[in-house]
């Protein structure tokens, strides 16, 4: 299996759970940030920069919720990604307001299957500014991809007795 992990973060938060998942994963995933700037805005959207993501079996997009929904420049990557078609993918999401964990899920699994892409689960965490960012959320954005990676492993004939 090979892995990446593709997040924006804007407070840190984020970037605390995709360490997390990185780690939950054994460590072998590649990661890739997307830039922002010290005011925890993208710089710009780039159109023309796509991840191709061909060689690549799971994929783990990660970000913050704005206005209950999935931050704009993540979800314009994602809707540009080459090779995404019939991939699985992972969601992981971080926010104040438990309220915005259901839409932003939502939101998350249209996007990704209608770009032909299988959504294997999603990991909300809410945060509040940051001091709700506890090391027990951290264990269990962890826990939450250990458990991916071995439901993806998993053999469903192995599983037959």
């Amino acid at each position: 299996m090979k892995a990446i992990i593709i997040y924006c973060s804007k407070t840190g938060n984020t970037e605390k759970v995709a360490t997390a998942i990185q780690s939950g994963l054994g460590g072998n995933a590649d990661v890739i940030k997307l830039n922002l700037n010290n005011d925890g805005l993208l710089r710009e959207f780039c159109p023309d920069f796509k991840f191709d993501l061909a060689d690549y079996d799971l994929i783990f997009f990660g970000g913050w919720t704005m206005m209950m929904k999935l931050h704009p420049f993540l979800t314009a990557y994602i809707q540009r990604c080459e090779n995404i078609d019939g991939k699985k993918v992972v969601g992981f999401a971080t926010g104040g307001a438990i309220f915005s964990r259901k839409h932003t899920i939502s939101d998350f699994t249209v996007l990704v299957e209608k770009r032909g892409a299988e959504v294997l689960d999603f990991h909300y965490v809410t945060t509040l500014l940051g001091p709700l960012l506890t090391k027990k959320k951290l264990n269990n954005a962890r826990r939450f991809a250990s458990d991916i990676a071995a439901r993806f492993y998993l053999d469903p004939v192995s599983t037959v007795l």
